[in-house]
């Protein structure tokens, strides 16, 4: 079986080479608003957008008109074609569609005339794709090819040699490389083509398969009464960030004479802002960082122990939206989807059992002992059950009530099959194969579609 594994090593550029990423980045950037606005023109005319195959005609174009594009490689400015093509048929699919009628549904509750038009405008162009700005965006270089990767360097065309931070062992055979800058760093991602044996499955042991309950007052409360705390990264560095981010809107942006595509007048930085904005950005990626280390250790520890893992469902977008500021703070800050994200590969990896139960479960309301159920506050910790007498804690039962449904759902799964004669109970167990496809096949025709539900919603 093959899966696809990223690795992702910090570059260590000289000043020269930081000189040429930026060129590079820039050329790429230039090319996708170039794109952008043919695409935007072409719409206004006869009512269509571009296909890819027009889009990277267009390409050679831009390339005979402004001659510092040839300095850059083909393939990272080719990319921005299918890019640009996947983000316009994103754009008119039915659940961005929907999302931008709540969003202008939204816009139109709002009384004050100015702010309901600037929010009327900026709802009709949701999902739309946007011009790229220095300021706003970081770039990035994809290379599906011609690069070589060494022990400390990696040599990417038309870029060179360029050493790399290498902290662990690569495993599986490269696919491509892709350069991003984040913040005042350059990171390169290496996705790796891996084949992994496939072993034959243990049977269930209840025992060894554990229910986790996330939340806030509590990371996660595992079924069998292990408490993972909330680390709260983001609370212990809010002050810190409050106070630069203050610091950074004092800082003035200076107007000039050149316009962007879209007829913005184009704003330059100070010197002092550029120094500030990169002290907010350290702050953040440091945020990062702590949070991912975090949730790679806590998810590796419990693949390790654990032949499965079962959990509940979670419309985090929905959470978002009844709580206040502070609680959707803490709701983004605890990362409950990618934690939920890499236990799922991870699961695949190790081929153990993973399974997600329905989010409407009742899994906090039901007495884990008898099966009563019962409404409970977000106040009350304990569950104290009427029917039976039984106490104990609220993500505790819960974990258990997880744990015991995932079981049955796992179980009828396999009878299931059985019953039918199908052999590959595997893929029910280990969440799926990671299909390895190549990065200009990602499902053709796609615009074509788009294009018709534009013309039947127009």
């Amino acid at each position: 079986m093959k899966i696809l594994k990223s690795y992702k090593f910090r570059l260590d550029p000289t000043e020269d080479q930081i000189a040429m990423l930026k060129q590079h980045g820039g050329n790429s950037r230039f090319v996708w608003n170039k794109l952008l606005e043919f695409s935007n023109d072409l719409k206004k005319g006869t009512d269509k957008y571009p296909t890819q195959s027009q889009l990277q005609k267009q390409i050679i174009q831009i390339k005979t008109l402004n001659d510092f594009v040839k300095l850059s490689h083909s393939q990272p400015i080719q990319i921005n074609a299918m890019r640009l093509s996947d983000t316009i048929s994103r754009a008119f699919s039915p659940e961005m569609i929907a999302e931008r009628n709540i969003e202008i549904a939204k816009a139109n509750t709002l009384k004050d005339e100015n702010i309901k038009a600037m929010a009327l405008k900026n709802a009709f162009e949701f999902g739309y794709p946007k011009f790229k700005s220095k300021n706003r965006s970081n770039d990035s270089l994809f290379y599906p090819q011609n690069f070589i990767i060494k022990k400390t360097r990696i040599l990417f065309p038309k870029l060179g040699w360029i050493n790399y931070i290498k902290h662990r062992k690569m495993e599986g055979k490269p696919l491509s490389v892709t350069i991003a800058k984040d913040g005042n760093q350059y990171y390169v991602s290496i996705p790796c083509e891996i084949e992994i044996k496939e072993k034959e499955f243990i049977p269930i042991d209840q025992a060894n398969i554990v229910g986790i309950d996330v939340g806030l007052e509590d990371f996660a409360v595992l079924s069998d009464k292990t408490v993972i705390k909330n680390p709260r990264t983001l609370k212990k560095y809010l002050k810190k960030i409050k106070r630069e981010s203050k610091n950074l809107k004092r800082k003035e942006l200076k107007e000039t004479d050149k316009k962007t595509f879209d007829n913005k007048i184009i704003k330059e930085s100070s010197n002092n802002r550029i120094k500030q904005l990169e002290k907010v950005q350290i702050i953040h990626r440091k945020i990062r960082n702590i949070r991912k280390d975090f949730l790679h250790k806590t998810t590796h520890h419990i693949i390790t122990k654990y032949d499965g893992v079962i959990l509940e469902s979670l419309d985090i977008k929905e959470m978002l939206k009844k709580n206040s500021s502070a609680m959707n703070r803490s709701i983004s800050d605890v990362s409950w989807y990618e934690f939920c994200r890499q236990l799922e590969y991870k699961a695949e990896w190790k081929n153990k059992y993973f399974c997600k139960i329905d989010q409407y479960y009742p899994s906090t309301q039901l007495c884990n002992n008898c099966k009563h159920q019962m409404k409970l506050s977000l106040n009350e910790r304990m569950y104290v059950c009427p029917n039976c007498g039984a106490v104990c804690g609220r993500d505790y039962n819960a974990s258990l009530n997880i744990r015991d449904e995932g079981i049955r759902i796992i179980k009828n799964t396999k009878n299931t099959l059985a019953t039918k004669g199908i052999e590959g109970v595997k893929t029910f167990e280990v969440c799926g194969q990671t299909a390895i496809a190549g990065w200009m096949k990602q499902k053709k025709r796609r615009f074509q579609q788009a294009t018709a539900k534009a013309v039947l919603v127009a």
